[in-house]
């Protein structure tokens, strides 16, 4: 993410770029992904076992407490959905391809970093359980989170060096050095405060006497995500240096900029360096990377402040979104998918630690994504977007596909799936979906997973979409699960359910949570790894597909149904011929709940299933892969009415570690071989995936 080697030069030794600050009482625009990131990887969560989500949670909950403490107004702003123009589109292929490699890496055992498929959900549903104030942008955020800090003259909270070119007054502060769990006391003024680095472009520019107006073209040089000049013999930068600095080429690289008054001269020097048959190519990637940098009035601070819908958002290639879509979309409350296929046609799958011998675990909710395919695609042909949408079926046939961009082994690859309706879904329109009974939305949702109304008898609301998922998991996943691994999963729904319980009834966790730590070593286990994979895949795909169709069924909380360590551990106790008994206390909490759950599962499948599998008590030591593990809150509702007046205020308008792992991976075919999409398209769209006929549904 953002600007090649930058982060690194304002950070160097010889460098006095960041100047201490001690930081309240300010609003505060907070790159909401890059934070998500940063509690996570800094905090040392798992990353092995699928992901610790209750852990996460607490260090969500302790930063905005933090905040609140020092009188802090934050404005998370998260990224959406793929660029409709696909400028990025070769970046994110190699971002993909690293992060299988990552995946793969933590799959053999190895170090690596990968966030939990879930982590995004997780994060959306605790803000909005906070009420601090967000908004999800359609596409990506960099852009409208800078006009907006520009338009409130307030800094940014981000690692992403793309903020570094972008002209705001009120600068950045670096998330890397912004201290938040530890709140001092400012002893001048009896107050807290959060000491962090502030980075402001003016005194930037003043060390090398330069026009801010040419960093773009500075960005452009060195390469960010947009722009990747190839084509240019440069000079050498180091001539230009200052003796001593621990990076000549970028140093020489600015003090050379620094003669040029404006970007339209520094533009033509460079194009001097270039072949006469290249220039005008070169030209315009250098004008479009000047232009990424380029602020005007943004959409957000209006959405902030009054929940206006953006015009931006209703015109040109965005207009294809249903109107209804749009606040829900905005405010984080469905996922970007529903813009990356209605506007982009294609989805990129989220790589987990899993088998890479095996299919991808992705592959087992494609049905469900086929349903979701439908309805956004086949229920929208006799809309306004009549043609946008006949645009995206194959000449000569009514059928619309997605192209879905997963791995084959460690590989990037794409394949073209079909949008499906099923019986209930004929006449139903997007346009109006929102406005369908709610029996008729809760069919929809109950024929993907193959469940009858007459199976929903019994268990409880807020158990109903979990417990459906975990159906649908048990009847379709490849390789079967074995009962250890059905027990391991519902243990950790009773641990995530029952952890918010008073002190007075922690002894009925006290065995659970044993499980979190283990004996110092938790194993990762191949198959285990594959099954809770597709599981959460499952659970991801069925929660969107829940947004799409208005919440007919009750949205249980992510951070309480996965806690991978401790299910792994489970497994790993059960297999080792502990009894199930014994790690719930008789009589209690804990004990209840799982009957509940249990009986729950039972009842959907059949006990004959239950009886059929394989209880996989057996130890089995093939394939284990073994690595250590490690893993005070004010009371969430004071916490959210902090934040809850924010959205209502009125606003005053003033890199990856290097892994070897090519040597674990031998006998599998690597090379990065991202296929385009428009070659995917001719290749898949007269012979979409077989495997998206599997049959799961009533018809």
């Amino acid at each position: 993410m953002g600007v090649q080697g930058l982060k690194t030069f304002i950070e160097s030794s010889n460098r006095n770029d960041l100047r201490s600050w001690a930081f309240r009482d300010k609003r505060l625009i907070i790159d909401g992904c890059n934070l998500y990131y940063m509690l996570y990887f800094e905090c040392n969560l798992d990353q092995m076992h699928g992901g610790d989500y209750d852990a996460f949670e607490k260090l969500v909950i302790q930063f905005f407490e933090n905040l609140a403490a020092c009188d802090i107004s934050p404005y998370v702003v998260l990224d959406g959905g793929a660029d409709h123009t696909d400028k990025k589109f070769d970046t994110e292929m190699k971002r993909k391809q690293q992060r299988l490699k990552e995946a793969y890496a933590l799959s053999m055992g190895n170090k690596g970093r990968l966030l939990p498929t879930l982590i995004k959900n997780v994060f959306r549903q605790l803000l909005h359980k906070l009420k601090v104030p967000l908004v999800q942008c359609l596409e990506e955020a960099d852009w409208e989170i800078a006009a907006l800090a520009k338009e409130w003259n307030c800094p940014v909270l981000s690692n992403d060096s793309d903020f570094y070119i972008f002209n705001l007054r009120a600068g950045v502060l670096p998330s890397a050095h912004f201290h938040w769990k530890k709140v001092k006391l400012d002893k001048r003024t009896n107050k807290k405060i959060i000491q962090a680095k502030h980075f402001t472009l003016g005194k930037f520019c003043a060390s090398f006497k330069i026009n801010p107006d040419l960093l773009p073209v500075f960005a452009s040089i060195l390469g960010n995500d947009y722009v990747k000049l190839r084509n240019i013999k440069y000079p050498n930068w180091e001539k230009y240096s200052v003796t001593g600095m621990e990076n000549p080429r970028i140093d020489g690289m600015l003090n050379w900029l620094s003669q040029f008054p404006g970007p339209e001269e520094a533009v033509s020097a460079l194009l001097k360096f270039t072949n006469k048959n290249e220039k005008a190519m070169v030209q315009e990637e250098l004008l479009m990377g000047i232009n990424e940098y380029k602020l005007t009035s943004g959409a957000l601070a209006q959405f902030f402040k009054s929940k206006v819908i953006p015009r931006s958002v209703l015109t040109g290639p965005l207009q294809v979104l249903p109107k209804w879509t749009l606040r829900p979309l905005l405010e984080g409350r469905m996922s970007s998918s529903v813009f990356d296929v209605l506007v982009n046609q294609r989805v990129s799958l989220t790589p987990q630690v899993e088998n890479f011998q095996l299919p991808s675990s992705s592959e087992i909710s494609r049905p469900i994504r086929q349903v979701i395919y439908g309805l956004l695609l086949l229920g929208g042909q006799q809309t306004a977007n009549k043609q946008a949408l006949a645009d995206k079926a194959v000449p000569g046939t009514s059928k619309c596909y997605v192209e879905e961009y997963s791995r084959e082994q460690l590989t990037v690859s794409s394949q073209n799936v079909e949008a499906i309706q099923t019986k209930v879904m004929e006449g139903l329109q997007l346009e109006t979906l929102y406005k369908e009974p709610h029996e008729v939305r809760l069919q929809v949702f109950l024929d993907t997973l193959g469940v009858s109304s007459a199976m929903m008898k019994g268990i409880p609301h807020a158990l109903q979409l979990q417990m459906f998922v975990t159906r649908y998991w048990l009847v379709n996943t490849q390789p079967q699960p074995c009962q250890v691994h059905l027990w391991g999963l519902l243990l950790g729904m009773v641990n995530g359910t029952l952890s918010r319980t008073p002190k007075t009834d922690s002894d009925m966790l006290l065995r659970l949570k044993i499980l979190q730590t283990g004996r110092g070593k938790i194993y990762l286990e191949d198959e285990a790894a594959h099954l809770y994979s597709q599981w959460q895949s499952c659970l991801k795909w069925s929660l969107n597909l829940n947004r799409l169709l208005s919440d007919p069924l009750f949205e249980p909380e992510c951070a309480r149904l996965y806690r991978g360590t401790l299910v792994h551990q489970a497994v790993e106790e059960l297999r080792r011929g502990i009894a199930l008994e014994s790690l719930l206390m008789r009589g209690s909490s804990a004990e209840q709940l799982f009957k509940q759950l249990k009986d729950a599962i039972v009842s959907l499948v059949g006990e004959d299933f239950i009886k059929n599998m394989k209880t996989g008590l057996e130890k089995r030591d093939a394939g284990k892969k073994q690595r250590g593990s490690k893993s005070q809150n004010q009371p969430i509702d004071d916490l959210s009415c902090y934040f809850e007046h924010l959205m209502d205020e009125d606003i005053d308008d003033n890199e990856y570690d290097d892994l070897n792992w090519w040597n674990n991976a031998k006998s599998l075919h690597c090379p990065y071989t991202a296929r385009t999409r428009h070659k995917a398209k001719v290749r898949n769209a007269d012979n979409p995936s077989k495997k998206s006929e599997r049959i799961c549904f009533y018809w």
